[in-house]
């Protein structure tokens, strides 16, 4: 069916209507014809240089350039071609090739089917229905139900035949010839759900993020752009409160909608918003989850306790929290900058903070946990050309690994986690600032660190973790290693 408008007025309204279209005024069925989506179905619109474009079936229709209020759909004459005249194109290919959706890019438009892509390219200057090809451009298998996106210089689409869905990225998309792929998800062939039916990505923030209706768990990728080389990609994981029901992201600020019908955000990067404590000119983000300011606490003496009533706006308000609730005090201008306790809630609208809180106005939210599982070492080595450089690990050699480097950023309190074959697991929690290094008014808060972990096991014997469940900041910016090594003397053909 012929879709509706949704337009913005002038007074910041909307507007919601039935769509108008410019009448026949030349020509017969013959000579003129009625566009090939009337009697199907419109699988996507699009724009696509300054056109209306409809795909329906396996036909891409666009409307006369200009012309987006009121769609025409139809030439102007019915004795020449014209350059303003609406285009009308099909795909051709030995499979069913039914278009489900489609990504502008420079040199045109790619567009897709569940088994193949297609590219709408013109080699004139002005593309009009002479001009205008449809060629085949690649053969993937292409999830309908998940829009491609547009990476900057590459397009992403998942593919869910398999028993696992995979992301793949098309690269050097040109008129002629076939692009180079690349099957992005390859090294975690198992973390996608062949059922995700819903994507967001952030260019700006190198992030794509996956999400499945009614289950709690968002898949990322993300990758650091180093002009036309990747730096570093890597894959995560965010754990919600509740299910899923939408999300998108829009300038830097991930919105999601759970199951209880609470809209909320995350922030991609740092905002003016943001919870912090500075000191020494040095700026810390404290990680709360839902966290809002209290004041006017009430301190007793006798049972060493502060506590706070009548919180109920904000309690209600907090979406089925799992975390364990806290408050800090982020004040400079207080002695106890950077302390924080666990609440014990009394009830719907009052909870209870071990020692004097009172006086002072504190931030209060709720702790979530930060987790990295670090891949098994091994000795690596690089080969290959400048252009096409590959990382070559060891898994035959014997390794001991005696230590771990961690290098922080900006870091507070952190722990690891030794799971070692036959042993016990070793967990070591670890202060970046002890007692007696900082002054009593300051944060225990550090800008960089490098700490050294004691390991001392065979690389196949141990998997380690690195968790951080506090307010302060734990930003891991690479690890590095030491131990014992030797090739057993191998003989490789």
């Amino acid at each position: 069916t012929m879709p509706h408008i949704l337009q913005r007025q002038a007074d910041g309204d909307f507007l919601v209507k039935a769509g108008t279209y410019t009448d026949r005024i030349i020509g017969d069925e013959v000579t003129n014809p009625v566009p090939t989506f009337v009697g199907q179905k419109i699988n996507k619109i699009l724009f696509f240089r300054n056109r209306l474009c409809f795909l329906s079936g396996e036909n891409v229709i666009t409307s006369r350039p200009g012309e987006l209020a009121i769609p025409a759909f139809w030439s102007w004459t019915a004795l020449a071609v014209s350059a303003i005249d609406p285009i009308d194109i099909a795909c051709s290919s030995t499979y069913p090739s039914e278009l489900f959706d489609g990504v502008e890019l420079n040199v045109g438009l790619v567009v897709f089917s569940t088994n193949q892509q297609f590219v709408l390219v013109s080699d004139a200057e002005i593309m009009n229905p002479d001009t205008a090809k449809l060629k085949k451009l690649s053969i993937f298998n292409y999830n309908e139900k998940i829009p491609p996106i547009s990476l900057g210089t590459t397009v992403g689409f998942v593919d869910s035949s398999g028993k696992y869905s995979r992301f793949n990225e098309l690269v050097n998309i040109t008129r002629e010839g076939e692009p180079d792929a690349a099957e992005t998800s390859k090294i975690v062939p198992t973390l996608l759900p062949k059922d995700i039916d819903m994507l967001t990505h952030s260019r700006e923030n190198g992030m794509v993020l996956f999400g499945k209706t009614g289950e709690d768990v968002i898949t990322g990728w993300r990758v650091f752009q180093l002009a036309d080389q990747r730096g570093l990609t890597s894959w995560f994981k965010w754990k919600l409160n509740n299910p899923l029901r939408y999300h998108f992201i829009v300038n830097d600020t991930y919105y999601y909608l759970d199951s209880d019908n609470f809209l909320q955000t995350i922030q991609l990067v740092q905002a003016d918003s943001d919870l912090s404590i500075d000191q020494d000119n040095v700026n810390y983000q404290i990680h709360l989850d839902n966290w809002t300011t209290v004041g006017s606490g009430s301190y007793s003496s006798t049972t060493n306790l502060t506590t706070f009533t009548n919180q109920s706006d904000w309690i209600d308000d907090v979406t089925t929290p799992n975390g364990t609730l806290v408050v800090v005090d982020t004040d400079s201008n207080t002695a106890r900058e950077g302390r924080y306790a666990e609440c014990t809630v009394i009830n719907s609208d009052d909870f209870t903070v071990p020692g004097d809180w009172s006086g002072v106005t504190v931030n209060i939210g709720y702790l979530y946990d930060y987790q990295i599982d670090f891949p098994r070492i091994y000795v690596t080595k690089q080969s290959g050309s400048a252009q096409q450089q590959r990382i070559d690990s060891d898994t035959n050699s014997a390794l001991t690994v005696h230590r771990l480097k961690l290098n922080f950023g900006k870091v507070g309190l952190y722990e690891t986690t030794l799971s070692r074959v036959g042993k016990t697991d070793y967990t070591e929690v670890y202060e970046s600032t002890i007692l007696d290094e900082y002054d009593a008014s300051d944060a225990p808060y550090l800008d960089e660190h490098i700490q050294s972990v004691p390991v001392y096991e065979n690389n196949r014997n141990v998997d380690i973790t690195l968790k951080s469940t506090h307010p302060s900041p734990a930003t891991l910016r690479s690890m590095s290693w030491e131990g014992d090594y030797s090739p057993k003397y191998y003989r490789r053909v």
